[in-house]
């Protein structure tokens, strides 16, 4: 990692055994060190702090949903929207249930291509997520070619509805398997007493000119 990003100390050594042992599987000690670049972890302490706002914030937003749900589709859905889904030919009440599903699916495949470096995972991730974009704007489309009669403010409130659930799952999600990932990180750098560092004041260049003889 360059002179802003983090560092953990011993990880050439540790790098090179665990490639022996693996035998050109991933390296759990570059998989580490690429969750803190990307999430800007800069010492010990902060990941803490990180793995706990994560885990409050994906239980906040997910219980917010449910109430959400079951207040809008369940206690009072005042603006039915009569017509199946043209797909499965579900209503949209059990479309609303199945729509977190699909997106939080999505998101944990798409995460787990992007840590991991591989595929197969983010191309089912694209569908997934897809698809539940798709479900959101459905009704919307059934409305511009005349396939329902449900009136433009009953179409765009449960748009609406659904898009709300389909983004906060979204976030949820993404904070709930961030906090894991990092919960990971720092158990792995624990189990292998190493610590994190950032190199805030000396760059590779300063280093050089350090060691060069005068």
């Amino acid at each position: 990692m360059d002179e802003q990003l983090n560092s953990i100390s011993g990880i050439e050594n540790s790098s090179e055994n665990s490639n022996s042992h693996d035998g050109g599987g991933i390296d759990p000690w570059q998989l580490a060190d690429a969750i803190l670049e990307r999430m800007d972890v800069t010492d010990s302490q902060t990941i803490d702090q990180m793995i706990h706002k994560r885990a409050v914030l994906s239980g906040t937003i997910i219980g917010g949903l449910l109430l959400f749900w079951w207040l809008v589709f369940v206690k009072f859905d005042s603006a039915t929207f009569n017509e199946p889904e043209l797909i499965l030919q579900l209503n949209y009440e059990v479309i609303s249930a199945l729509l977190p599903f699909l997106v939080f699916a999505g998101s944990v495949l798409n995460m787990m291509s992007r840590e991991l470096g591989r595929p197969g995972p983010g191309t089912i991730a694209g569908f997934l997520l897809l698809i539940s974009v798709y479900f959101v704007i459905e009704p919307l489309g059934m409305y511009l070619f005349n396939q329902t009669d449900a009136e433009m403010g009953t179409v765009i409130w449960l748009c609406s509805r659904l898009a709300i659930i389909g983004t906060g799952v979204y976030i949820g999600s993404k904070m709930l398997m961030e906090a894991f990932l990092l919960s990971w990180v720092k158990r792995f750098l624990e189990m292998h007493e190493a610590s994190i560092s950032k190199e805030d004041s000396i760059t590779p260049e300063e280093v050089e000119a350090d060691t060069v003889p005068t």
